[in-house]
């Protein structure tokens, strides 16, 4: 590997190089010094492919960069085939690696950066620039050059920067194009040309589609499929929406295309004084995302809420609707449900758009421990009795419940659920929605349903008296109930049915188990680091004497990546707090016994606490102190 090291048109770790003002060679040389053979020997270096391979990705070199050069050109203009992104086409294996994992562009836009000392950034859509980006470039620049403006870090020495994000480290020429156009000096970040082509799209085109709504100040409205239920929505590809002609369509597709791409499960577009603006929850979090001018909420607005079928004329009153819609992801179709609610605020319509991707999971992969699984389990294959499911709004109870039903459900069995609303339609189930304006209540409903021939039935939730006593009735009488209530912890939620009138002589004899959970944010895996916990955080989880224990219990903490998003966390997990409905817990039901009393008996009998079984996921670095110390805070220890 003697091959002399090219030379960058800034500073990096090797070798020295000139610096940006004053460039060795021309803008082409500089371009064909950033070569197919330069990537393949980066990648032999590091032993990410074999000798054998690169020898194989230089002899197909010409063939594989006429097939990638005839793809049809996005917009018209047609981006120049980078080195990375031909390397990476050939999908090699990824050594040690899973048997379904390759070498893709990150994975060698990432080792040229380490290769040749440069910065590299996975891109994070939610911390990109639109406004500076917009600004400072135009759509076919930045798709030619394959080119996005990052940031303006602070001034060094008085000269202004921008940092950019390129997948052609050598263009000298270009990097000359940016001095002049933004009138500062270029630091370039290397990331992968997909990343970046993609960003370029969705920026310019849901831009372009927002101003183009702008001018029309109404978007093409007409056009929606307003089915039944099961009507499935179709949304275009970005790819698709860059030939539209119908403004508002292509930024309500362009909107919903990038929540899915960012594991979003709620969208939030509020109207502001001046403006509207779009934020994302991800992970449990919240995100800016967009701002879009104040003309073109309503329109947007008014797209989504056809496609909810909720009637586009009445904003003085809040609504729901839902949408069916579905999404590409790594080569299937996955269908998605999407549930809208609007509500009348001081600037206008406030939406939520609550995304339901692959909410019927199995039971197994919410988070149980072995033990837990296989009590659950017990519970819900009883021919009778009632189950359950407590915690705050955005627990996951319903995921939760649907889990369960689909572990059950058969052709031997008649299962109906009463929901408000329906939240993913399943064909093995018989989906009741309550609709209280025309007196479809949870009780209503149940008390139809017991006409039905049920086997099995799910109640959203226990909220009043009447439901409450007719749930109870239904397990009596030889149905399995699976139901929800609101209460902090498992204990509580016998309190609370004997509050809603529940006889503690009924409720002793039906009531099977109690299950609260919570979900906490999982320590991303690709940048977890072993850390110790302080003396306060021993404190305050109640481990023991502090003094004893401090630098002893080593936990995980992610450092934040760009598989993460920079927040040391990537997706989520349950933690579980079950009370089985034992004799002598029955005795105690019966003899009216409060929540302490009740907890303290199921304590003595095994059960494990929120607290407790964070700590347990905190030890096994699945999560952090302050998930298991947010998520349970509000759960007195007794």
């Amino acid at each position: 590997m003697s091959a002399e090291a090219p030379k960058l048109p800034f500073a990096p770790v090797r070798p020295a190089p000139p610096s940006p003002q004053s460039p060795q060679g021309s803008g082409r040389r500089a371009r064909r010094d950033f070569t197919v053979d330069l990537v393949s020997q980066i990648l032999l270096e590091q032993r990410l492919i074999t000798d054998p391979q690169r020898r194989d990705v230089l002899a197909r070199e010409p063939a594989q960069r006429a097939r990638l050069g005839k793809r049809e050109a996005l917009g018209g203009v047609r981006h120049e085939v980078s080195p990375i992104e031909l390397v990476a086409s050939f999908q090699f294996p990824l050594p040690k690696g899973r048997a379904d994992e390759t070498i893709d562009e990150d994975r060698v836009a990432e080792a040229v950066a380490r290769g040749l000392g440069l910065p590299y950034w996975k891109i994070d859509p939610l911390k990109l620039d639109m406004a500076l980006i917009t600004r400072l470039l135009s759509r076919p620049f930045a798709r030619k050059h394959v080119v996005l403006p990052y940031r303006q870090p602070a001034a060094v020495g008085g000269a202004q920067l921008l940092e950019v994000l390129v997948s052609n480290p050598f263009d000298i020429e270009l990097f000359e194009s940016l001095r002049q156009l933004a009138g500062m000096e270029v630091t370039p970040i290397l990331s992968s040309p997909a990343d970046i082509l993609r960003s370029v799209t969705e920026i310019y085109g849901f831009r372009h589609s927002v101003k183009a709504a702008e001018r029309e100040q109404s978007g093409d409205l007409h056009d929606a499929d307003i089915g039944n239920l099961e009507q499935l929505v179709k949304l275009s590809g970005v790819e698709e929406l860059e030939a539209t002609d119908k403004p508002v369509v292509s930024a309500v597709d362009y909107l919903l295309n990038y929540a899915f791409s960012q594991r979003a499960s709620d969208v939030h577009i509020e109207p502001r004084r001046e403006h509207a603006v779009v934020r994302m929850r991800i992970d449990g979090v919240l995100h800016q995302v967009y701002t879009v001018p104040k003309t073109v909420h309503t329109p947007i607005v008014a797209r989504l809420k056809m496609l909810a079928r909720m009637d586009i004329a009445e904003k003085r009153r809040p609504q729901d609707g839902r949408i069916k819609t579905s999404r590409e992801h790594k080569g299937e179709k996955r269908e998605v449900e999407l549930r809208v609610s609007s509500v009348p605020v001081a600037f206008g319509e406030k939406l939520v758009i609550r995304i339901f991707e692959g909410a019927f999971q199995e039971l197994a992969e919410l988070g149980y421990t072995p033990e837990e699984l296989e009590v659950l389990e017990g519970w819900i294959t009883q021919p009778h009795g009632l189950v359950l499911v407590t915690g705050p709004t955005g627990s996951g109870k319903t995921t939760t419940l649907y889990a369960a039903l689909r572990a059950i459900a058969s052709d031997a069995v008649n299962i109906t659920t009463i929901e408000d609303p329906v939240e993913m339609v399943n064909e093995s189930f018989n989906q009741i929605s309550i609709q209280p304006k025309i007196d479809v209540t949870f009780a209503a409903a149940l008390r139809h349903v017991l006409r039905q021939d049920p086997d099995i039935i799910m109640v959203g939730e226990i909220r009043d008296s009447d439901t409450a006593q007719n749930a109870v009735q239904a397990a009596l009488t030889g149905h399995l109930v699976l139901s929800t209530v609101h209460t902090n912890d498992a204990a509580s939620a016998v309190s609370r049915l004997k509050d809603l009138g529940v006889p503690g002589f009924l409720l002793s004899g039906t009531l099977t188990g109690v299950m609260a959970q919570r979900l906490l944010r999982q320590v991303c895996p690709r940048c977890a680091r072993p850390t110790t916990l302080a003396t306060d955080q021993i404190a305050a989880l109640g481990l023991g004497r502090p003094e004893d224990l401090v630098g002893k219990l080593q936990v995980m903490q992610g450092e934040g990546c760009a598989h993460c998003r920079g927040t040391g966390y990537h997706g989520r997990t349950g933690i579980f707090e079950l009370l089985p409905i034992t004799a002598k817990m029955r005795q105690l039901v019966q003899a009216g016994a409060n929540t302490i009393e009740i907890e303290k008996a199921a304590r003595l009998e095994g059960m494990h606490t929120l607290r407790e079984n964070g700590i347990r996921k905190l030890a096994a670095g699945l999560t952090t102190f302050d998930e298991v110390w947010g998520a349970t805070a509000d759960i007195e220890q007794r």
